[in-house]
């Protein structure tokens, strides 16, 4: 039943008032030294991402933002490619400025892996826009698993951002620590002190980073695309948040009373509220008659089909699914719409279904804003037209019967993905298998060996280990001995040496000209170069995800893995945005 929440106290912000808009966010000295002193930082099990690099050039601000004051980037500042190009894309585009007279702001607290909160930030920008808000925009927060930023309760998500703290522990660059051991708490307490600060400090530095979501998309298209769109006549505004504590958005948004001008959201669960569209429904009248509960019911549910339109790794698989059942408690838009407060600031906005559009309007705005979110790293870019050219000189060299590559995605780490690895597996066989039928057809090989179902069963298990993977093929032995009609296939996946992999051992016998990224050295080598200039971090541990998916986009067809973030991105926004004209050549 919808009801509109009661008021939140601030969340507990145990960050210090000293920050550092680059190297820090908001912890002091002693809280930093006392919270890098983790071991680890538990994954929530939610879907991750990487992340690249950016030099597209404004020479202008964004029309969302008024303009600015002092430029945010030197002429001189390098780029991480080439080192000339005049803006730096570790630099927000979105330069500080002070708030305006009567705006009014929506916050929100990040949290999980890459493709997690790039779903968040679309259902941030899209409440935005319901609401007349300016957004304030967080950093995109990138690292290894065990440093995600998991969801917990806004206070402890806060301390988490306050951890990542770059302040007086730049000397930390410089040190490598990818061949330290573990070690436990009692070995720790047994160091010296200097060496155990240096520890604290130092053990996980290398694994994490922030950059502006600038870096990887085009943002400023994004906020202008909702003009004319849902009666939007002005793109959506955008206030810079480069630091996540509440000290820093008191002072830069110029809050004077916090109690009057600030309205939390403090979830205490991972699906405390959704915010529900009831712009055309009133759905605060309680149903009378038997006509009016199935009406009701109807409005409730959500179908498989709405459900998938973007995946989430944690969303049920049942055909509906009754919103009472994931959520606590309903925030009616129209009760958001009448709130005062100078800010709205909710905890986690994450999951698909959590910012509803039910309205024609918002479901244009909701369509819109996805497919405006345009890949325009130059990293990836690049490494993206080397790999093509590497695949059309293969095609030609190992003389393919059918034009370009097949992309499928096969994820297989992390819970339910471990355990449906063969199934999914499976799946992507038996559509390969259906493609190469299709292509057969169209190339008039009737004659062709059939290959498609030899292992079908074979991939209901896993297959025992591969022997003999000290002389493990490369793509290029195994593919130039296979027949014309055995089609390029690209695998985006998360398996581990994936030629010497025992669940994918049959399924490269069966399909010998599939491509793995580790196939193209020069590609990977351009994603090596490049480096946060800011923190000195290395990019491509988080840039290869994006690499991955951006080279599966680019095939004729492609199929992901069910229930999979990282397949919903490559379906709705990358593989639209290379083939805007798509007929499926399956009905599924």
């Amino acid at each position: 039943m919808a009801s509109e929440s009661t008021p939140s106290p601030a969340p507990v912000d145990t960050t210090s008032d000293t920050y550092d808009s680059i190297n820090g966010h908001g912890a002091t000295k002693d809280q930093q030294n006392d919270s890098n002193s983790s071991s680890n930082v538990s994954n929530d099990n939610d879907d991750d991402g990487d992340d690249l690099v950016n030099e597209h050039q404004y020479d202008e601000p964004s029309p969302s933002s008024p303009p600015p004051a002092s430029p945010t980037t030197s002429p001189n500042e390098p780029s991480e490619l080439d080192g000339t190009k005049e803006h730096n894309p570790f630099l927000t585009m979105f330069p500080a400025r002070p708030p305006q007279e009567g705006e009014r702001f929506l916050g929100y607290l990040p949290h999980s892996g890459f493709h997690n909160q790039l779903v968040t930030l679309e259902n941030a920008i899209r409440l935005a826009a319901y609401l007349n808000r300016t957004l304030l925009l967080p950093p995109l927060h990138l690292s290894r698993k065990k440093q995600a930023l998991v969801w917990k309760e806004p206070s402890v998500v806060l301390q988490q951002w306050a951890d990542r703290n770059r302040t007086a522990v730049e000397y930390c660059r410089d040190v490598d620590t990818s061949h330290w051991p573990r070690v436990t708490r009692k070995q720790l307490e047994a160091m010296p002190e200097q060496e155990r600060k240096r520890d604290r400090e130092c053990r996980f530095y290398h694994s994490w980073t922030v950059v502006p979501w600038t870096y990887f998309y085009d943002i400023p298209k994004v906020l202008e695309s909702v003009i004319g769109v849902g009666g939007q006549t002005e793109p959506v505004r955008v206030f810079d948040r480069p630091v996540m504590s509440l000290a820093w958005l008191q002072e830069h948004l110029q809050i004077q009373d916090p109690s009057k001008e600030i309205h939390y959201f403090n979830d205490t669960d991972r699906y405390d509220y959704r915010i529900v569209d009831d712009s055309e429904v009133d759905y605060s009248l309680k149903p009378g008659s038997e006509e009016d509960i199935k009406q009701h019911q109807a409005a409730q549910t959500i179908s498989r089909e709405q459900l998938y339109s973007t995946v989430a790794v944690d969303l049920p698989i049942e055909p509906t699914v009754p919103w009472s059942g994931r959520y606590r408690s309903d925030l009616l838009l129209t009760d958001l719409q009448k709130r005062p407060e100078r800010v709205l600031h909710f905890g986690s906005l994450f999951a698909s279904d959590r910012v509803e559009a039910r309205s024609q309007d918002h479901l244009s705005l909701k369509s819109v804003i996805s497919q405006s979110m345009d890949l325009w790293n130059e990293g990836i870019l690049e490494a993206t037209t080397v790999a093509e050219a590497q695949i059309e000189a293969w095609i030609k060299e190992t003389k393919r019967a059918a034009p370009g590559f097949l992309g499928v995605h096969l994820r297989t780490e992390d819970g339910v993905f471990e355990k449906l690895a063969s199934k999914n597996l499976q799946r992507i066989v038996a559509w390969l298998g259906e493609m190469a039928k299709m292509d057969r057809k169209y190339l008039g090989n009737h004659t062709a060996t059939d290959r498609d179902d030899s292992t079908t069963q074979a991939l209901d298990k896993r297959a025992e280990p591969a022997p003999g993977t000290t002389d493990v093929p490369t793509f290029l032995e195994r593919c130039i001995t296979a027949p014309p009609e055995s089609p390029m296939v690209f695998m985006a996946t998360d398996v581990h040496r994936p030629r010497h992999s025992a669940l994918l051992h049959e399924y490269l016998d069966q399909y010998p000209c599939t491509m793995f990224l580790s196939d193209f050295e020069a590609s990977m080598s351009i994603l090596e170069k490049i480096e946060n200039p800011l923190d000195g971090i290395l990019m491509s541990p988080y840039m290869v995800a994006l690499m991955d998916a951006n080279l599966a986009a680019k095939g004729r067809e492609f199929q992901g893995t069910d229930r999979s973030t990282f397949s919903g991105y490559i379906i709705n926004h990358l593989f639209p945005e290379y083939h805007p004209d798509y007929v499926p050549a399956l009905k599924h």
